[in-house]
């Protein structure tokens, strides 16, 4: 394949130094080499490393007033596709080969501060790897939390009770994250309402093709239910 390339560049490289190369009476491969060499090719610089697709894994996390400040290890393992490209060729042409890497995380939810929690009460979490970005998301809390993700772990901050009425949604509710599948929009209370993703991430029709996304909407309004 090497080879192949190499005497496709050299012919290329030839024709763009005007070279004089008769086949009919054969080819000087010293005096044809000699001075295709000798010729000025630039070459657009390869790319490398173009990304196509990120996977998304995702674990619950739930405190109660009896759970210790700390959760158990969370393991965590995703997926990003690449699209490696080399240029080659004078005029260029390019070669694109599809690559996976993984990724895996392990992680713990750390509440830093004391809180009270009456009986029967419980806080849920959604720790999201999402290709290589690690992220918590609140899916039902009694507190409002500040949130620090590090690399020992991810940090909850009590930030004060979520009022009765701050629970309830009201306006306009903002695009917070997208699943492919789903759409998670946060209100002005601080709560999430989740809704169908009515175009979701098609796969890649061909290896030189990324696969198809069309975004959620950018906002949301919240249903009598919801309120």
């Amino acid at each position: 394949m090497k080879i192949i390339i190499a005497v496709v560049s050299l012919l290329a490289a030839a024709s763009i130094a005007d070279a004089q190369v008769n086949f009919d009476q054969g080819v000087d491969l010293k005096a044809f080499t000699a001075q295709a060499a000798a010729a000025k090719v630039e070459l657009p610089e390869a790319k490398f490393g173009i990304p196509t697709y990120s996977s998304r894994d995702c674990k619950k996390v739930e405190f109660t007033a009896d759970s210790p400040l700390t959760s158990p290890d969370i393991s965590l393992r995703s997926m990003e596709m690449y699209q490696d490209c080399q240029n080659y060729g004078a005029p260029v042409g390019q070669i694109c080969t599809s690559r996976p890497e993984y990724f895996n995380e392990t992680t713990r939810v750390t509440v830093t501060e004391p809180r009270e929690l009456k009986p029967g009460q419980k806080e849920v979490f959604e720790v999201c790897l999402w290709g290589q970005f690690l992220n918590l998301r609140p899916v039902s809390t009694v507190y409002k939390y500040k949130v620090k993700t590090t690399f020992d772990g991810i940090f909850i901050t009590p930030q004060g009770l979520i009022a009765a009425q701050e629970k309830a949604s009201t306006g306009t509710c903002k695009l917070a994250m997208e699943t492919g599948y789903s759409c998670v929009y946060k209100c002005a209370g601080g709560n999430y309402i989740s809704r169908p993703n009515p175009f979701p991430v098609f796969p890649s029709p061909n290896p030189w093709v990324g696969p198809i996304h069309t975004p959620c909407q950018p906002f949301a309004e919240p249903l009598p239910f919801e309120l």
